[in-house]
């Protein structure tokens, strides 16, 4: 059977598969690589894959639909967004009429909404985890009978019993990612082209805005054995020319005793592949920041959020996710010398511009080698969107208002003493204030005399974050 797996073209350089999803004021673009598992999938039982990611390859709906129409898929699985999803189903009308396949949203939205996403015309939803599901799908002799599926008889909604979460991660192939464009993958932050890694899915937290815990991998870290980590990372250096990866993970270093283990293995089967990897303030120690080091990590991503204490406990970040935690994480990373991507969020429950003002001069005092300040988004199916929900803060008439003219990411709710405005203008406010100190100004002109490749990606990406800036 043939079956086309599809990332839509959407925005130009859109990102699905992120926690915050959007284009980035540095033009950043990840690979699709949940769907890159869902193709593997197929493909080893015998199926015949295609996997298109249109915003990578920069193709439109035209040419995307030349590909498709030339392949002759009887499924199109079609992965979708909340900003995206009336864009998606319009798309995938197209298809149905063009080909005759059926059409199956997948990714957090289409999981929270199923209803809504099905009017936006797909004919299957594949709810949570997709990566068996499609499989089963093709192998079913009716596929209305497969666990993990939504989709519409009639006027009424059929929604199957939810699939379980994989239980052995090591069991899947390895992401499919032989398809993708890899050398079009970008971010400032990493040695240019990098791909996606997962160590394990889900995570153990309750934090209320995090769309993939509570819709997707589950609210628990299943992780992969070192030995199949080490062994997809040796297979990425042998066949691609990645310069490094990034452990796509919430929280990768969440278990100290895997995290040691891997890092030991890695240094041990002499991977040597720069990486990076998402931690948080309270799960890492000097002895975990010291053997990532040892193992190639060179940035980590730290989730601080805010700079006010109170409002990480109204974000439910947990008990040991303090600001005295978080100086106490960046020292460890600091002197074991890997550099620290800071990411703060603006709009928590609490937010005012005061608290605000607090972050930023939270984030100077750390004074991290990068940082990101974003709006907060109440994705469909999150406590964060729910609290919102009730207390009528939201102000939005259909999901495409998630996205400003640009296509980046813009508030959609306000408070009684914080408004949209204000949010708009100190996301802005935040990146000037922090990125034009003279000595973050120093400082990094210091490490990029040393750095080409970082020199290269910071010309690129600084003058995306320069536009970005001035259009307040």
């Amino acid at each position: 059977m043939n079956i086309a797996f599809l990332n839509p073209p959407f925005r130009g350089t859109y990102n699905r598969e992120v926690r915050f999803q959007a284009v980035s004021p540095q033009k950043a673009l990840h690979p699709p690589i949940m769907l890159g598992y869902a193709t593997a999938v197929c493909r080893d039982a015998g199926h015949r894959v295609d996997l298109i990611d249109s915003p990578a390859l920069e193709i439109g709906a035209e040419e995307t639909m030349a590909r498709i129409v030339k392949f002759k898929p009887k499924y199109v699985v079609m992965l979708t967004s909340t900003a995206s999803v009336i864009s998606d189903g319009k798309l995938a009308k197209e298809i149905a009429k063009k080909t005759g396949a059926k059409t199956i949203a997948v990714g957090n939205h289409a999981t929270a909404v199923p209803d809504d996403t099905l009017e936006k015309g797909f004919d299957f939803i594949a709810r949570g985890e997709y990566d068996l599901t499609i499989n089963k799908m093709a192998n079913a002799k009716n596929a209305e009978k497969v666990e993990g599926i939504s989709f519409k008889k009639g006027k009424k909604f059929i929604h199957n019993t939810h699939p379980p979460l994989i239980k052995n991660l090591d069991d899947l192939p390895f992401p499919a990612i032989e398809f993708l464009p890899n050398d079009q993958y970008y971010s400032a932050l990493y040695k240019n082209p990098f791909t996606f890694v997962l160590a394990g899915r889900g995570c153990p937290h309750q934090c209320i805005y995090c769309a993939g815990p509570q819709l997707m991998s589950g609210r628990g870290y299943r992780f992969r054995s070192p030995e199949n980590i080490v062994k997809e990372l040796k297979h990425l250096k042998e066949k691609y020319e990645f310069k490094s990866v990034l452990f796509n993970d919430d929280t990768m270093n969440v278990n100290k005793k895997h995290i040691l283990e891997l890092c030991d293995l890695m240094v041990k089967e002499k991977v040597n592949l720069p990486w990076a990897a998402y931690s948080r303030v309270d799960s890492v120690d000097e002895e975990i920041a010291r053997a990532m080091k040892r193992a190639g990590c060179f940035l980590v991503k730290i989730g601080y959020e805010s700079g006010c204490d109170e409002l990480l406990k109204s974000m439910k970040k947990g008990a040991r996710a303090t600001t005295a935690q978080a100086r106490k994480a960046t020292k460890f990373f600091n002197d074991a010398e890997i550099q620290i991507h800071g990411t703060f969020v603006f709009g928590m429950p609490g937010e005012t511009v005061e608290t605000i003002k607090k972050t930023i001069n939270f984030a100077k005092e750390l004074d991290l080698d990068f940082v990101q300040f974003s709006i907060a988004q109440p994705y469909p199916g999150t406590e964060f969107y729910n609290y919102l929900k009730s207390k009528g803060y939201m102000h939005f008439e259909n999901w495409e208002d998630y996205l400003d003219d640009c296509g980046c990411i813009k508030p959609i709710f306000e408070y009684p003493n914080l408004s949209m405005d204000e949010m708009k203008h100190w996301i802005r406010q935040a990146y000037k204030e922090y990125y034009l100190r003279p000595h973050y100004v120093l400082k990094a002109i210091k490490q990029r005399l040393t750095n080409w490749n970082l020199l290269k990606t910071s010309l690129r990406s600084g003058w995306s974050l320069l536009q970005y800036i001035k259009e307040d």
